[in-house]
């Protein structure tokens, strides 16, 4: 692989690499690279070899950590001269899933993103995250005793939630554990409540915007579904990009390749339903080599025979939840149980967004265990030959957590225009 020589890249939250291989496909030059999970960067690097010919910079530090002008400093790149920050601020802050805290310090690294643009001043800065990131709030100012409050109570939410997984197990909850989360959720209510009526409870996506206006940066928001691009997921990720005043350009978001029904949304062309349908889990699941018995990405979980009859009650593209009444008692689960392997994937459409659960991913369409690593990892986009680094566990993360590669080439080529046009205007 030769060393790409086109405009420069500065990378955060790259994780696997996802983004890093859009980018890359359209001949982006990278300068930096982080993420603080080491595998993510072994990850990244085995299979990016580009990145040593560059000589990029790849640090595992935690980027609230960072000296920013040290960093541009030891990079010896001056004020402006970056062309593209690209960010996939962690967002666990900022999912749907789970007990959403509301002074979780995950959702504060967007403030060490920014100190690096206001560092570096890039001409073109993106933030990528969940689309649950347009609501999310965080508490700003020093009331110790209301953060106090909040940590306390959501760590009870936290532990009254690790009770009722075991007890469900033994088929012990009763009457006065129900109570107990009544009297939880209700303390919640009540200081969600108080928290709203707060000077100091921001908009998350208000104060991005802002903090990059005061840079001098114009912003634009837009919500982009991986399936339009190629991908065969229909994974939905908030792009935020912030374009340098002086270089005086709109940012355009790239326009959908595919289309059908199952991804389109209002306020789009209709003439877009002509484009060609999104490609599906079968057409992903087609490209691979089942033969390559070495590619241990490939090799299914070792699944309990309980959980196998299990799968089979799954029909495709469909829930156990559905069919619960179907099982005998001995297969019967919480209907409460997570997504991931209760659900069987179509393979004549998208997959939904891959969130592995319990270490795994959604049941394959037509076999009765969940989909591998492999198979996870091509139905996002990434590389046959791409090879995870990590546990079992981790690797389904990493893939989970992945820009799809196929948006990430989408947004560089937007990028592209841009800054073709301010080069050719110097």
């Amino acid at each position: 692989m030769s060393a790409n020589t086109g405009y420069t890249i500065f990378e955060t939250f790259v994780g696997a690499g996802g983004s890093h291989i859009g980018f890359m496909q359209e001949n982006f030059r990278t300068v930096y690279v982080n993420d603080f999970i080491d595998d993510c960067l072994k990850t990244l690097v085995y299979n990016n070899q580009n990145l040593i010919e560059e000589g990029a910079y790849i640090d595992n530090t935690s980027i609230d950590k960072i000296d920013a002008e040290a960093l541009r400093n030891k990079l010896g790149v001056t004020i402006g001269e970056i062309d593209v920050f690209f960010g996939g601020v962690v967002c666990k802050g900022f999912s749907l899933a789970g007990e959403r805290n509301p002074i979780d310090e995950r959702n504060y690294l967007y403030h060490a993103q920014l100190n690096l643009v206001k560092a570096f001043r890039p001409k073109i800065s993106i933030i990528e995250n969940v689309p649950g990131m347009r609501n999310a709030k965080v508490l700003v100012g020093d009331d110790a005793e209301l953060r106090n409050e909040i940590e306390n109570l959501w760590q009870a939410l936290e532990n009254y939630k690790g009770k009722k997984a075991a007890l469900r197990k033994i088929n012990k909850i009763d009457e006065t554990f129900e109570a107990e989360g009544k009297a939880l959720k209700k303390r919640k209510e009540l200081l969600l409540k108080r928290l709203q009526s707060s000077p100091n409870y921001i908009s998350v996506v208000e104060d991005i915007k802002r903090l990059y206006e005061e840079m001098g940066y114009t912003v634009h928001m837009d919500i982009l579904n991986s399936a339009w691009y190629g991908a065969a997921t229909k994974r939905e990720r908030l792009i935020i990009v912030a374009i340098r005043n002086d270089v005086e350009d709109i940012f355009e978001y790239p326009q959908p390749q595919y289309m059908d029904q199952s991804i389109y949304r209002s306020g789009l062309d209709k003439n877009l339903l002509k484009l060609p349908s999104p490609k599906t889990v079968n057409d992903a699941l087609r490209l691979i080599d089942y033969k390559d018995v070495d590619d241990i990405d490939n090799l299914p979980m070792n699944h309990s025979e309980k959980t196998v009859r299990r799968f089979k009650y799954i029909p495709e593209g469909d829930n156990i939840a559905n069919h619960m009444d179907l099982l005998p008692d001995e297969l019967k689960i919480s209907k409460f149980y997570s997504r991931g392997a209760t659900m069987r994937l179509a393979g004549n459409q998208p997959s939904p967004t891959l969130v592995p659960g319990h270490s795994n991913f959604p049941v394959h369409p037509k076999e009765h265990r969940s989909i591998t690593v492999r198979e996870a990892a091509t139905i996002t986009g990434f590389p046959l030959n791409y090879k995870f680094f990590g546990n079992h566990s981790k690797r389904c993360e990493h893939v989970g957590n992945a820009v799809p590669p196929p948006l990430a080439r989408a947004l560089a080529q937007s990028c592209k225009k841009v800054l073709d046009n301010y080069y050719k205007n110097q």
